[in-house]
């Protein structure tokens, strides 16, 4: 079997990290595991495996002749015979796919507003999804909604996955109090709701000004990022609150925090609620996207957009408690067995033998 992963970007973002971790895992499974990155590159270059081939296009247009031409033949000396298109990579699948006899190509839905998917726009997915040969999408929902909407009968929920832990980094510093580390992954998008996590925070500190809240993730070029990094620089608590920026080696420091939390309006399947069930800390999630069926009975499902619930879930974990480290040890297990790079890759090849 010979796969081509397509995404538009290497940024820090769950479909581009996807993106990475296929490329990667299938390289250790089939003839031919290839990536190629259309528009820019980014920080997850540095995780591709050097063994993978590799091409980026720096495409420049939507409809980018020279891009295209490109591609295909990237696409004829590897000899690939499946594309997997993540995101808003669909276009230029599908345009190398009507110039390449007998390739197929599969769309991945990564779409992490799976809560609000009436206001998704479609006119131009929905032209050019009569051309996928099948679509995976990272949760339930959205699988329905591609077959409901989009009219695509091999549509398949496959679920996201997480790369093996890197080893754990003992010098990485972090300030706090041990008990009181609270870690939020995720980037600074709206969807994401760090204002209704700081506004919780701010509240836990009026009980126990002892907790610490650290944040990771890439700060995108909108109105709402700018803000909320201006907030956290000028609120009181300040101190309590610090901003790490993007750290590409997560798995290596999450041990360190106590508490992992996210505060999201909508999810598709986080790759951070994987991440931290990997590290064994506990976990708060609002209860959106495929949450509920990651986290199941061993972490805290809140409400999205609220707040006092959010405080409540934080201030409850009691770590003399034992309920919280079984919890803890008992998602971690979860993670590896169902959500591990094993588990899903066997999932993925059943589904993808049948393209070939």
């Amino acid at each position: 079997m010979r796969v081509l992963q397509l995404i538009d970007s290497l940024e820090i973002g769950g479909a581009e990290r996807m993106a990475v971790n296929y490329a990667n895992a299938l390289h250790q499974r089939i003839a031919v595991s290839a990536l190629c990155v259309t528009r820019n590159e980014g920080d997850l270059k540095e995780l591709i495996d050097p063994e993978v081939p590799y091409l980026y296009l720096k495409r420049k247009r939507r409809l980018d002749i020279s891009a295209l031409l490109w591609l295909k033949r990237f696409i004829t000396e590897h000899q690939i015979e499946i594309i997997q298109a993540h995101g808003s990579s669909y276009f230029i699948g599908v345009m190398v796919k009507l110039v390449t006899p007998g390739l197929k190509l599969i769309w991945h839905d990564h779409y992490g507003k799976s809560e609000f998917l009436t206001e998704r726009k479609t006119v131009v997915l929905k032209r050019f999804s009569r051309f996928f040969d099948a679509v995976f999408a990272v949760n339930e929902k959205l699988t329905l909604w591609s077959k409901e909407r989009l009219k695509v009968k091999k549509t398949f929920y496959i679920k996201n996955f997480i790369a093996e832990a890197l080893p754990f980094d003992a010098d990485f510093k972090i300030s706090g109090a041990k008990g009181k580390r609270v870690v939020c992954v995720a980037n600074l998008r709206p969807q994401k709701n760090h204002h209704l996590l700081l506004d919780a925070f701010k509240l836990v500190l009026e009980q126990d000004s002892a907790y610490t809240l650290h944040l990771f993730g890439s700060v995108p070029d909108s109105l709402n990022a700018k803000s909320l990094v201006e907030r956290i620089e000028a609120e009181p608590f300040s101190k309590s609150v610090f901003y790490h920026g993007t750290y590409l080696k997560m798995s290596a420091i999450l041990p360190h925090f106590d508490i992992g939390v996210l505060s999201s309006d909508s999810e598709g399947l986080p790759l951070a609620l994987l991440e931290y069930g990997q590290a064994g800390i506990p976990v708060i999630a609002t209860d959106v996207g495929q949450c509920r069926a990651v986290l199941g009975d061993f972490g805290r499902l809140v409400p999205a957009k609220n707040k006092e619930a959010l405080v409540e879930a934080v201030l409850s974990i009691d770590f003399k408690s034992s309920k919280i480290k079984t919890c803890a040890e008992k998602f971690k297990e979860k993670v590896k067995q169902h959500y591990g790079e094993e588990a899903v890759l066997n999932e993925l090849l059943q589904v993808l033998n049948r393209f070939k």
